[in-house]
């Protein structure tokens, strides 16, 4: 069985909670005297602090004394980061520290590469693929093929980026339709 956090205990003790809360607390309080207990200790010190500031002078300064607890407790951090021995750093922060210089390190040595001479392979001359009136050509520096139909008319022609050529050619006398595809590795 989950118990209810303690500030909600102290909460419900002081009627302070929205109904559908005291409602769900009220039933867990019915099955666990542990919580029960809490609750009548929050109630028992509650009422204790009622009676001690009714013993209080009725000129009591309550902005003054708020303001001296405030001046203690700053005082008390204080005196405790005074006397605490110096820490390591976290080991997530060396982590992250770590991981910064490497991603610099990465950029500095990536610049340093793109920048440097690169010996340069000589390419070859990439065909070159071409439609004419009368067919379809292929050129190279060291030569040509040309699929010619010199009686026909180009109906169609198509042309992709990755070096292929389809051509459809209607010959005049006969009607009849020749495809010519070439593709280029």
């Amino acid at each position: 069985m989950s118990h209810p956090q303690a500030n909600l205990l102290a909460l419900f003790a002081g009627g302070e909670l929205p109904w559908w809360m005291r409602w769900r607390l009220r039933r867990h309080l019915g099955v666990c005297q542990t919580c029960r207990r809490e609750v009548e200790g929050y109630r028992r010190a509650a009422a204790w602090f009622r009676q001690a500031a009714a013993e209080l002078p009725a000129d009591f300064d309550w902005e003054r004394a708020a303001a001296e607890m405030r001046a203690n407790i700053q005082l008390g951090l204080e005196a405790g980061e005074c006397v605490s021995a110096p820490g390591r750093a976290p080991a997530a922060l060396r982590w992250r520290v770590a991981a910064a210089l490497a991603s610099i390190a990465v950029v500095v040595v990536g610049g340093w590469w793109l920048h440097m001479p690169h010996p340069k392979a000589p390419r070859p001359e990439a065909p070159l693929v071409e439609s004419t009136s009368d067919g379809i050509q292929v050129r190279e520096s060291e030569g040509s093929l040309a699929l010619l139909n010199p009686r026909a008319a180009p109906v169609m022609v198509f042309a992709s980026a990755e070096g292929a050529m389809t051509a459809r050619f209607v010959d005049e006398e006969t009607g009849l339709v020749t495809v010519n595809n070439v593709y280029v590795e």
